[in-house]
């Protein structure tokens, strides 16, 4: 039953409305009704929203008639739409405004009438605008009392050290300076004055001024210092700018595993040029091989020695240890006996024509400042040292050759050198040009708070050229060396109010 209503057209109004005039769409729907009369059923849903659609169409054209009619007509306007009054009020708003300005224009006189130019009732031809000052007087101010401002007390910095030969001259030079006082070892201190190398990481990073700690050490000093490294170091440069410095020679170094060879090269070497060979044997040195691995330059330097030096000087490569031989039993004697608290060694040619001072042999010591940007300053009062006897080739007494005692002035060591014709600039001069080639490995990992001085000891030959014996890590320096030293690194890092006389120790060199 239900099905026979679907198939007729009639059980859909909102189609059947739509083909009442149109016989070939009503004949069209109902084939589709009979094959698919669920698409119908959907078409006259359509159809009935359609139907809706054009209801609400019809009454938005019959409102948009109602709107076309002139809004400046005398008409009741509807209640309903605001938006036509506000619109009618400011057209007549424009009107009103637009008589108004006609109005205006008509009333101002015209350009050949001449303007009434009396003067005002109230304009007064005799005002003067001083008539009613009156002189009065000022009543004098008194002082405010006002209280000075407080002074903020000084930050307290703090030192200690180790005892060494330079303690009193540090604490005379430390008075000098209001803000600084000692403390304990064992306690924290801005600055550390010590004599061996400590583990750097262990001090305090901190920017703050009163949590800064310095000290007088570079971390890698050594480079410096030790004989042994200082010639790799000018020599992995270039050999022959080592010579330029140093006085030729050979490194022997018992902690690397390359000392037995430079060991067999260095015997084979004197046996070969020494004017005594035929007596002269290897001798057997047993002695522990580690296997840490290193580097010389022994070979090279050989092959750079023009003259072969009759006389050597072994040094140990660090500390005082020195001897003059001429024979490997010389060498082997010394090597025994050092080898106990010494492992690397330095083997030099022996300045046999030294610049003699009264007759003995004597050394420059120059102190050199290394500050916390790394920049290098000399000394500009260098002293010397003289040995107790006259100079003599032949002689075995260790006063003569290695072991000065009696100390030159500054002012004797430049009056000296005039006489040789040698000027203090032209001493300066040399100096900076050897120091220029020593590389500064000093402070790789780039501390802040580091310096240090070193004294450079320096020989002149009776050709007047300068040759470097050595660098100590902790030499002697004056009171003014030490308060020099201070301005241009502690006071800066640790500012204060120095009120010491300005000195110009130290010449900036690089």
């Amino acid at each position: 039953m239900l099905q026979e209503q679907t198939k007729s057209l009639s059980s859909f109004p909102n189609l059947q409305a739509l083909c009442k005039k149109d016989e070939k769409q009503k004949q069209s729907l109902e084939k589709l009704l009979q094959h698919k009369p669920n698409v119908v059923k959907s078409l006259d849903i359509y159809a009935q929203n359609i139907e809706e659609y054009l209801k609400d169409q019809r009454k938005r054209i019959a409102y948009l008639k109602k709107r076309e009619e002139p809004f400046y007509e005398t008409k009741p306007i509807q209640a309903y739409d605001e938006a036509l009054i506000m619109q009618y009020n400011r057209v007549k708003a424009k009107q009103y405004y637009l008589q108004q300005s006609q109005k205006k224009i008509s009333q101002q006189p015209s350009p050949e009438q001449p303007r009434n130019r009396t003067p005002s009732k109230y304009f007064d031809k005799n005002y003067n605008p001083l008539k009613r000052i009156e002189k009065f007087d000022i009543p004098s101010l008194q002082p405010v009392n006002v209280s000075p401002p407080k002074e903020l007390k000084p930050i307290q910095f703090r030192y200690n050290y180790t005892m060494q030969i330079n303690d009193p001259l540090l604490r005379q030079v430390l008075n000098t300076r209001q803000q600084w006082y000692e403390v304990p070892n064992n306690s924290f201190a801005h600055l550390q004055w010590l004599t061996q190398l400590l583990d750097f990481s262990n001090l305090s990073k901190q920017e703050v001024v009163s949590k800064r700690q310095m000290v007088n050490l570079m971390e890698f000093q050594h480079e410096w210092s030790n004989k042994s490294q200082l010639y790799n170091n000018l020599c992995s440069n270039s050999p022959e700018q080592a010579l330029k410095v140093l006085p030729p020679g050979f490194v022997l170094n018992f902690k690397i595993s390359q000392w037995v060879e430079d060991l067999e090269f260095l015997q084979d070497y004197l046996i070969t040029h020494h004017p005594q060979k035929e007596t002269q044997q290897k001798f057997p040195f047993s002695v522990y091989v580690p296997n840490k691995g290193g580097q010389t330059y022994n070979k090279q330097i050989s092959k750079l020695i023009q003259d072969v030096p009759k006389i050597w000087i072994c040094k140990s490569a660090i500390g005082s240890g020195a001897t003059i031989i001429n024979s490997i039993d010389q060498l082997q004697s010394f090597l025994i006996q050092q080898y106990k608290d010494q492992k690397e060694f330095v083997i030099q040619k022996y300045i046999t024509n030294p610049l003699l001072y009264d007759g003995k042999k004597f050394d420059i010591q120059i102190n050199v400042l290394i500050n916390q940007e790394n920049s290098i300053f000399i000394s500009a009062e260098p002293t010397g040292r003289c040995c107790t006897v006259n100079y003599d080739i032949n002689s075995e007494d260790p006063y003569v050759h290695i072991k000065p005692k009696q100390v030159i002035s500054h002012k004797n060591l430049v009056e000296f050198l005039d006489t040789q014709g040698i000027s203090q600039q032209d001493l300066l001069n040399q100096i900076k040009s050897s120091i220029s080639l020593i590389p500064c490995k000093l402070n790789r990992r780039q501390r802040k708070y580091c310096m240090q001085i070193f004294g450079f000891d320096y020989l002149f030959d009776n050709n007047k050229k300068i040759h470097l014996l050595g660098i100590n890590a902790n030499p002697i320096y004056t009171f003014a060396e030490l308060d020099g030293a201070f301005k241009l690194t502690l006071d800066k890092i640790f500012p204060i109010n120095n009120k010491s006389e300005e000195k110009q120790i130290w010449i900036n060199l690089f």
